[in-house]
């Protein structure tokens, strides 16, 4: 299921010219709505590294998370919903401390447009996982109603992609079509958000270093200008955080 953008609900396309990058980064893929390891790296983000460091979340926040309670009603997936409530805290936590933070859309952000701004509600029927995780969301809903307006307010600030061009560091969800065009194209017609073996088996050079998540490996994809860091994470309960300094990279596996 690949569904186009209008344009209007692509904010900020053209990211970025970053002359002024310091080439550092901490990469955190996808996360499904796996709290438990979440909060993990939610510690790491807040004690563990330096303040000048930018931090890109590839995308997939929700769908496929853990079983709880709230409210004193157990959900199969309360885990998105925590892990949602908990990221957009993190966010206004780090931007009143001055840190740098952007948040990339996934190819699951676009079931929560669908159904949240656009009315379209085919993927909860479609999908059992988005069906559990926005029983949930609606459920609360009703009972805080401060957490919509939010939840609304961080979908419509997703970034389709970021991309450095002093270092030459293309950070996007699921990658790109080395046959598609500029970046710009491919992300409104929905490409860099779903794309896989076109992408990851192509032989043929590109212009950056492309990061991305959406396509599980069991150790990280890397190839001199390919790096995929999607562990699987809501089968293989761990998260392969990347660290960028300039030129080097580090991997930093958490909760396993």
């Amino acid at each position: 299921m690949m569904n186009f953008f209008p344009f209007g609900f692509i904010k900020s396309l053209t990211k970025d010219d970053k002359s002024d990058s310091n080439g550092k980064y901490l990469v955190v893929p996808d996360l499904h709505g796996r709290y438990s390891i979440y909060k993990k790296i939610e510690y790491f983000i807040k004690k563990k590294i330096e303040d000048d460091r930018h931090i890109i979340f590839l995308g997939d926040y929700m769908d496929r998370g853990e079983s709880g309670r709230i409210y004193r009603r157990e959900f199969e997936d309360v885990g998105s919903y925590f892990v949602m409530r908990d990221l957009m805290k993190l966010k206004r936590y780090l931007l009143k401390h001055g840190r740098k933070v952007t948040f990339l859309r996934g190819n699951h952000e676009i079931f929560f447009e669908d159904y949240y701004l656009r009315g379209d509600h085919t993927p909860y029927y479609e999908f059992d996982f988005f069906k559990k995780s926005v029983d949930t969301i609606n459920f609360i809903a009703k009972r805080n109603k401060f957490f919509m307006p939010s939840f609304m307010e961080f979908l419509e600030d997703l970034k389709p992609y970021y991309l450095d061009k002093k270092y030459k560091y293309l950070f996007v969800h699921a990658g790109i079509d080395p046959d598609g065009g500029s970046i710009e194209k491919q992300a409104q017609k929905g490409i860099i958000y779903w794309i896989r073996g076109k992408f990851i088996d192509s032989d043929k050079p590109l212009n950056y270093t492309v990061i991305f998540g959406h396509t599980p490996f069991k150790e990280p994809f890397i190839t001199p200008d390919r790096i995929g860091i999607d562990s699987g994470i809501y089968k293989r309960n761990f998260a392969n955080l990347l660290l960028i300094n300039q030129k080097d990279i580090e991997i930093k596996q958490i909760g396993k």
